[in-house]
């Protein structure tokens, strides 16, 4: 990540997995924000604002023998640096809700698994800006970061919270491949973690 200065420090956040594009961009965003000048503080409000997309997050200070510099955060999605997601158990089930984005960032096809878990009919997600069914304080400012993110990686692999037609809100695991559907068209794999 760049070094973002919060407050009086110069502050840089280590997110972990490193390829979780979605959560590195979580945590650009909140280091934007005052927080004062206690590194702990700082740690501990940005673990508290990640905890409801990400339950088992961790965000910790590095240690003073660790390095000299920059006050660094580090910040487990899982808890640790050693869990890695299984994708490929998952995704390629014909049951798992799938969507798909087109170039303008809209969803433009939707199946019924994706209906049920966004609680919405099939019509009621075609045509919606990606991100639309989030809950907003659980949603990245910069929607452009992650397309940016997208082109590169060619992947993103994160959580979410998707707020349901009926109010009731599921936390979700997702991966959207760039071009999965073809040019232009990318497809998000989504299923409710429990």
């Amino acid at each position: 990540m760049h070094p973002i200065s919060a407050g009086p420090l110069k502050v840089v956040g280590h997110t972990f997995p490193s390829d979780d594009v979605v959560l590195a961009q979580h945590v650009r965003e909140l280091l934007e924000r005052e927080w004062g000048p206690d590194p702990a503080a700082i740690a501990a409000g940005i673990q508290s604002a990640l905890r409801p997309t990400y339950p088992n997050v961790t965000a910790s200070v590095r240690s003073d023998v660790a390095g000299f510099g920059d006050t660094v955060i580090y910040v487990f999605r899982d808890g640790s640096g050693t869990r890695v997601m299984d994708v490929d158990s998952w995704i390629d089930e014909p049951t798992t809700a799938r969507v798909v984005t087109g170039a303008a960032g809209v969803y433009v096809e939707a199946n019924e698994a994706a209906a049920r878990v966004f609680g919405r009919a099939v019509g009621a997600i075609i045509g919606r800006p990606a991100g639309s069914f989030s809950r907003p304080d659980a949603r990245v400012d910069d929607g452009d970061a992650l397309w940016a993110s997208l082109d590169r990686t060619q992947r993103l692999h994160s959580f979410a919270i998707v707020c349901r037609g009926d109010g009731s809100q599921a936390r979700v695991e997702f991966v959207t491949v760039k071009d999965g559907d073809g040019a232009g068209r990318h497809v998000t794999y989504v299923r409710e973690c429990h």
